[in-house]
């Protein structure tokens, strides 16, 4: 048996050619791979364009540039809410919403005056006012006979019942006699809101 001791600098001195070469190959593959491997294996396709890896960094720093400007473009088309034209765009709304409501509530007036008949008033015109809130309604009671006016009046006092309504001026009350010899009402109504 060899019990010869064997120092470290006899064994550094002869697996020390093996190190040297083993990390020159070594050093030779990783530096390969770097150049010729990492980039095919980290290519992407983005946009029908292969971009590598730094031009993907500078690929996202555009992009979020443009996400930036894009965003402060649409922040500039939105109006803030303490904004003066936004507060006119709800008063403009809020004054068709009166509007719609002052309509539809004379329209259910002409659907309740004569159950069954819907072809009594005829409504040829309505104008809205929002600042004055005042509305005319311009047209004519008609295939009811001589009971025009009667009927002309029936609308009238319904209108005022209106909640919304505080004040209604009718023009004169006339009966009329077409060219087919029939009986209808014409009416202009001034109409003042809450």
């Amino acid at each position: 048996m060899n019990t010869q001791r064997h120092s470290f600098g006899d064994i550094a001195q002869r697996t020390a050619f093996s190190f040297f070469l083993f990390s020159i190959v070594l050093t030779a593959l990783l530096t390969l791979s770097w150049y010729i491997l990492v980039p095919e294996l980290t290519q992407v396709d983005v946009g029908g364009t292969v971009r590598g890896l730094q031009e993907l960094k500078a690929y996202k720093t555009n992009l979020e540039g443009q996400i930036l400007t894009l965003e402060d473009q649409r922040g500039s088309f939105l109006l803030p809410v303490n904004h003066d034209l936004y507060e006119r765009l709800k008063g403009l709304k809020n004054d068709r919403l009166e509007f719609q409501e002052l309509r539809k509530d004379i329209r259910q007036v002409m659907i309740d005056l004569l159950p069954g008949r819907t072809d009594v008033v005829s409504i040829s015109g309505f104008e809205f006012n929002a600042a004055t809130k005042t509305g005319e309604v311009f047209g004519r009671v008609q295939n009811v006979g001589p009971r025009s006016m009667t009927v002309l009046a029936q609308f009238v006092e319904d209108i005022s019942q209106i909640p919304m309504v505080l004040n209604v001026e009718t023009s004169r009350y006339t009966r009329q006699e077409s060219e087919n010899g029939a009986f209808y009402s014409p009416f202009t109504l001034r109409i003042r809101v809450r």
